[in-house]
């Protein structure tokens, strides 16, 4: 998806924008070539390299961009850069080749990491999306030539906020993939610990939804909290303004759009201080931040927002601000556009 809005952006900006995306085919306001998704990262990344190859050859390319293990085997063109949204890039380490018996199955368990190393590491220009995710993966084994950090962006006119506050009771609201990376287990551990009242809607699906329900059951959450299931991304907007914070207590993270998301919606935030979040959101300003993994300190947190709607408002309104300061993804196109332009006239 920010890879969609970054191209919208660039396109609108007055570039001519192609795309090669794997997947099933859908509207997109530019051209779009589509090539069969697999899950095999392999096979993916070769299909998108042969139809960026004749892409790149039919138009004669100044630049071709990648996001993710994708761009392995980008095309040459004037100038070629790779973004990387990797949450928790993993250490590079493989056993030398004189082991070829640890090597090749190592390269097998890490074939997406290979991919990922690869593609940034013959890019002319790398993208990280905070400086946390730079660090570490210069600090874990991927080299690059010449990066810079330029963050994902959100759209400020359709996340945008209502003119009151919703009403009562109050509402927590989680936007996220329902997978161990997350949290939701805490923040159900932490909602349980709240006095009686507010609710707790949680959108999105994943591999552990069933243990999540069963674990709020046994809790004894069933009349506060709903699963919301996979919610469209055009009903994203309304289900941030229904809500009266949004919670994401994630145990890693790079920088999560979802947070983007209700700041532009000028809700405040709790989340986890962890990957780049903190780059986006001053603790006691936009939100509150927590350590990972504390539901007592997180239940704090949620308990100190509940009680306090002259800070709700103030947080809220501080997270617009930045937003619009710095998030927005005309913002952030300019400042791709700038990088472009930098290493094409290098």
């Amino acid at each position: 998806m920010a890879t969609h809005d970054l191209a919208v952006a660039l396109a609108a900006r007055g570039h001519d924008v192609r795309a090669i995306y794997p997947g099933a085919a859908v509207a997109a306001p530019y051209p779009v070539s589509w090539v069969p998704a697999s899950d095999r990262p392999l096979l993916t990344a070769f299909r998108v390299a042969r139809a960026a190859k004749r892409l790149a050859a039919a138009i004669d390319a100044d630049v071709v961009h990648s996001s993710g293990y994708e761009g392995a085997w980008l095309p040459p063109a004037r100038r070629r850069f790779a973004t990387s949204n990797h949450p928790d890039l993993p250490r590079w380490a493989p056993p030398g080749w004189s082991r070829p018996w640890a090597h090749l199955p190592y390269m097998r368990r890490q074939q997406q990491a290979w991919l990922e190393r690869r593609a940034l590491g013959r890019a002319d220009g790398a993208v990280f999306v905070s400086a946390f995710a730079r660090d570490q993966a210069q600090e874990r084994g991927y080299p690059t030539r010449t990066c810079r950090v330029i963050p994902n962006g959100v759209d400020p006119t359709l996340f945008s906020p209502l003119a009151e506050e919703p009403p009562m009771p109050p509402v927590y609201f989680f936007a996220g993939r329902l997978d161990q990376q997350k949290g939701v287990d805490v923040l159900l551990e932490a909602f349980r610990k709240l006095p009686r009242g507010p609710r707790l809607r949680i959108a999105g699906t994943g591999p552990q939804e069933e243990e999540y329900r069963r674990l709020a059951s046994s809790l004894g959450l069933d009349g506060a909290v709903r699963f919301l299931g996979a919610v469209p991304r055009p009903k994203l907007p309304a289900l941030m303004c229904e809500a009266h914070v949004f919670v994401l207590p994630s145990r890693y993270e790079n920088l999560p759009l979802s947070i983007l998301e209700a700041m532009a919606c000028a809700r405040p935030v709790v989340a986890a201080r962890v990957g780049g979040v903190a780059e986006m959101i001053d603790d006691g300003v936009e939100g509150i931040l927590v350590p990972p993994d504390d539901a007592y300190v997180l239940a704090l947190a949620l308990r100190r927002l509940l009680e306090d709607a002259p800070l709700r408002k103030r947080m809220g309104e501080a997270g617009r601000a930045r937003v619009l300061g710095r998030f927005t993804w005309d913002a952030v196109a300019a400042q791709t556009e700038a990088f472009y332009g930098e290493l094409l006239h290098r």
